[in-house]
């Protein structure tokens, strides 16, 4: 277990003391902790990732188009209390090649930057489709599992009233005990879950340990998305030395 070296400041004149993180930045913009001011520090937080690329909605339509038509042909009809069409696999259409790259180089720069060894690690998509949620539609809170290491969103057609993305407190023993919160619609320490209101060309990304849901939609034109799941894969130090052609499908090697 990784162990944080602790100081005690001096004990001021009414016997109190405060712990100083040696470990955090000091900047000379700000005047030193007050020793009678309790510091607040955050660990073990939940990361959220999010950026806006609009670049990418001309060819997911296209693609998406296609392949929702295609399962429309299949299952004409929507079922009554789950008004949702998903395709099939989008890891083999070309057109979405550039976008499969940059995500997972987003995703693979994410791993490395929270402190993870990732030079021996390569990146590589398990899943990815398009939803189609249709009024009422939704997607219930659930988890990902099998080697899943990252979940991602992209929306590309997000219509009045859509539903949300919504990412829920995953300590369990928080939740359990969690007090009522002072304002629901703030984000605070107290929130056990967060919801983002997508708009075109959104992507957000996460842990896949990170329990998700999409809320009911209410917009009278289909809320559509690709969802995604991501693994690693752990590749020899001798095979990234001799400069070998690791890339495969779908596999982003950094």
């Amino acid at each position: 277990m990784k162990k944080i070296k602790k100081n005690i400041s001096k004990i001021s004149d009414d016997n109190t003391a405060i712990v100083i993180d040696d470990q955090l930045p000091v900047s000379n913009n700000h005047p030193a902790p007050d020793p009678n001011q309790l510091q607040k520090f955050g660990y073990f937080i939940t990361p959220i990732y999010h950026i806006t690329k609009p670049e990418f909605l001309d060819s997911i339509r296209k693609v998406s188009k296609r392949l929702l038509a295609e399962n429309e042909k299949e299952v004409p009809k929507l079922h009554p209390i789950y008004p949702v069409r998903q395709t099939g696999s989008l890891l083999a259409e070309e057109e979405l090649k550039e976008f499969f790259d940059f995500v997972g180089q987003a995703s693979w720069g994410a791993l490395n930057s929270e402190g993870y060894a990732m030079e021996n690690f390569s990146l590589h998509f398990q899943e990815a489709w398009v939803q189609e949620h249709h009024k009422h539609s939704g997607h219930d809170e659930h988890v990902h599992a099998f080697g899943s290491q990252l979940i991602g969103f992209y929306f590309f057609d997000t219509p009045e009233d859509s539903g949300r993305l919504v990412f829920h407190d995953p300590r369990p023993a928080k939740r359990q005990i969690n007090l009522p919160e002072a304002n629901m619609n703030l984000a605070t320490d107290a929130s056990t879950a967060i919801n983002f209101e997508p708009k075109a060309g959104d992507l957000f990304f996460a842990p896949s340990w990170v329990p998700h849901s999409i809320s009911r939609h209410a917009g009278s034109k289909p809320l559509r998305m690709i969802h995604m799941t991501m693994a690693v894969s752990f590749v020899p130090p001798e095979q990234i030395n001799n400069n070998l052609n690791l890339n495969t499908q779908n596999t982003i090697i950094i």
